[in-house]
């Protein structure tokens, strides 16, 4: 058999999807990835290395992981039972959309979002309905309302803070889409931490919303892959029958554990970061971009008609920010991460210099 035939074996929503990719370039100041730019103290890290060193490598992890999924319902203010852990919250994604999307349902997805949610769709073969945010970037809640009773069974993403726009849905807005909305509602909220409505006590009233968290960003924890999901137990009581066994290693269990009795550190982390978002906020503004987007998360999404050159000039100053120009609605916009004091400096040097100003 050869391999243009046994490569027609393979689903056609595969092979013809656009891949997600992010080309690794290296750099002094990396704003690029909306990551945590705090480290955990060697402190933490010994606690966890003595662990990995005494614990034998031979036996498999918990087959349910209860200690971590108590913990995790704590600090979340859930159950247990409302819990499942997974490898990033991107396998909570993939376990959610096998679990939800059926051929009669289409899946909904304000644009521009993270793009991770189309690849996922558009993997298994599913009907996406795009519905544009507002020209402001803002979600567009009577649009929203409208897609959703056009397509009662479909499975509706909000990612709140939303991923690249920094833009977050309230209270008020997640009540009146859930009030119309006879599917399943997935809210990414791997911001929240940072800004935005906590939507986990909706869960006691909504067992058709769903919520996914992560360890990667408040946590300072993109190098673990931990992330979860909250849900009515009921509901999530079904999803676990999907989800794959021992999905988390014993390494990621015990870290995320021990992050969680760290609360202290993660407040206090998430205080300078937001500080230094608004700081940076404020400066962004007083320069001549075409807009500089209030954000919930830990970026800002600033339009600069200049945006190809100003890209490379802070790449030639050692800085790596996110072009996002290629997304619905972006042109001209590139997502900053905010780093840490000292980086955030150098940020403000190199795009003052830029601007002349």
């Amino acid at each position: 058999m050869n391999i243009s035939d046994t490569l027609l074996l393979i689903n056609d929503c595969i092979r013809s999807l656009k891949v997600y990719h992010l080309e690794p370039e290296s750099c002094t100041v990396k704003l690029n990835q909306n990551e945590n730019p705090f480290d955990w103290p060697e402190a933490v890290k010994a606690e966890i290395g003595r662990f990995c060193v005494e614990r034998p490598w031979n036996r498999y992890p918990p087959f349910i992981p209860e200690t971590l999924k108590d913990a995790l319902a704590a600090y979340a203010g859930a159950h247990g039972s409302s819990v499942i852990v997974g490898n990033g919250s991107n396998e909570m994604l993939l376990v959610l959309f096998i679990s939800l999307i059926n051929k009669n349902g289409a899946v909904i997805l304000c644009q521009p979002t993270f793009t991770v949610y189309r690849l996922l769709a558009d993997g298994l073969g599913a009907k996406s309905v795009s519905v544009p945010l507002a020209p402001s970037l803002e979600y567009d809640i009577p649009a929203v309302i409208e897609a959703v009773k056009r397509n009662p069974a479909g499975v509706l993403v909000l990612c709140s803070p939303n991923n690249p726009t920094g833009s977050a849905v309230t209270e008020a807005d997640l009540r009146e889409i859930l009030r119309y909305h006879t599917g399943f509602c997935v809210l990414d909220q791997a911001y929240v931490e940072f800004g935005g409505y906590n939507a986990v006590p909706l869960l006691r009233e909504y067992p058709n919303l769903i919520i996914t968290r992560t360890f990667s960003k408040a946590f300072s924890g993109a190098g673990l892959r931990i992330g979860y999901l909250l849900g009515t137990p009921a509901v999530v009581h079904e999803i676990n029958n999907i989800k794959l066994p021992y999905n988390i290693n014993f390494f990621s269990e015990k870290t995320a554990l021990v992050l969680l009795k760290n609360l202290n550190v993660v407040r206090e982390r998430l205080a300078i970061i937001t500080e230094e978002r608004d700081a940076l906020f404020a400066f962004l503004r007083s320069l001549p971009f075409d807009k500089v987007y209030q954000s919930s998360a830990n970026f800002i999404l600033v339009r600069c008609r200049e945006k190809g050159k100003l890209f490379d000039f802070l790449k030639k100053e050692g800085i790596l920010v996110r072009d996002v120009s290629s997304y619905p609605m972006l042109e001209n916009c590139l997502r900053i991460s905010v780093g840490s004091s000292e980086e955030n400096k150098a940020l403000k040097k190199a795009i003052g210099l830029f601007f002349g100003a």
